[in-house]
């Protein structure tokens, strides 16, 4: 099979590697598609664990089933969590579930850039079957979907409640999105790209002025933006860190106005089985369309340009199909 295997932030090499076969308990799928996510552009974040397979959104179809394996069968079409926490711990009873030592553990082998991808047994147990009618492109937003489920779920948000998102992006859109299909009828957003801000207020938000609001999620890890967010919130309210602030550039929040207004500061990171079956159901249902929100589709051959695209801002969403 071939990968698409990443060695520095712009180096990316095709390269043949052995088919994967499945243990028991293991699945092997083919890949459909696999969106590039802005965190695989995150080129900080990324740098320690290179050269990888990077992409951690796939969509495929089981082409190969190990022993004692329940829940599928091949030619299913599914979609592929990367991680799968334990659900007993002490941090996955706590809602914590992303920080679970096994969800760290677990992971996709190679990645999602590649022809075929291996999943062990705690993953397996995570695949998503898909109907046939649901296109393999749309199913690729269900991993960054739950995400948003999950942050939208750690900042309380609730019908009633006024939000503001910070950063028209994929992320972003999601957001404004998620929020309208839970009820959320107040959806702010900040935004100084006029093309996108004018997108996110297609999707139903409104160019945030000075008005306070219940909640801020912050999808950019702009410093100043999640410093001015905070400063957005009414008393009470709750500032999540959606996207990885820069070990070199932190954000300088005002502890004193946290304390005297009573705020809570939150972050999200991934998404957990629950916000994945409730992301597939949003998406299914057609309650959420994110094929619009892809702007270019791309061979795994150019998963290199499509990684550059993305990097740049010049895709909304960059989506690699190593078989279309």
């Amino acid at each position: 099979m071939r990968v698409a295997r990443s060695y520095a932030a712009h180096e990316v090499r095709i390269e043949e590697a052995e088919d994967p076969e499945p243990g028991r308990g293991e699945v092997v799928c083919d890949v459909l598609a696999c969106g590039v996510c802005a965190s695989d552009v995150t080129d900080w974040y990324v740098a320690d664990r290179l050269p990888a397979v990077l992409g951690h959104e796939p969509v495929g179809v089981v082409s190969a089933i190990g022993e004692q394996v329940v829940g599928v069968a091949a030619g299913d079409r599914v979609a592929i969590h990367h991680h799968a926490p334990c659900g007993e711990c002490r941090r996955c009873r706590r809602g914590h579930e992303t920080m679970c030592e096994q969800f760290r553990a677990t992971a996709l082998d190679p990645g999602g850039f590649t022809e075929k991808v291996r999943l062990t047994g705690p993953l397996t147990s995570e695949l998503l079957v898909l109907s046939e009618t649901m296109d393999a492109v749309a199913a690729t937003f269900i991993e960054p979907l739950a995400c948003v489920l999950r942050a939208q779920r750690r900042a309380g948000l609730r019908p009633g409640d006024s939000l503001l998102v910070v950063g028209a992006g994929v992320s972003g859109l999601l957001q404004i999105a998620a929020a309208h299909a839970n009820a959320v009828e107040a959806v702010w957003v900040r935004e100084p790209r006029p093309e996108r801000l004018g997108l996110a207020e297609a999707w139903g938000a409104e160019h945030h002025g000075n008005e306070l609001v219940d909640v801020a999620i912050v999808c950019t890890p702009s410093p100043d933006a999640v410093a001015d967010a905070a400063e957005a919130l009414a008393p009470g309210g709750t500032l999540c860190l959606y996207a990885p602030p820069s070990p070199a550039a932190l954000p300088r929040l005002d502890a004193t106005g946290i304390y005297l207004r009573e705020l809570t500061v939150t972050a999200s990171y991934a998404a957990g089985a629950a916000q994945m079956r409730a992301a597939l159901e949003l998406i299914a249902s057609g309650r959420i369309d994110p094929l619009p929100l892809v702007t270019h589709r791309l061979p795994l051959d150019r998963t290199a340009e499509a990684l550059e695209l993305q990097r740049r801002g010049e895709a909304l969403k960059a989506v690699v199909q190593p078989r279309p």
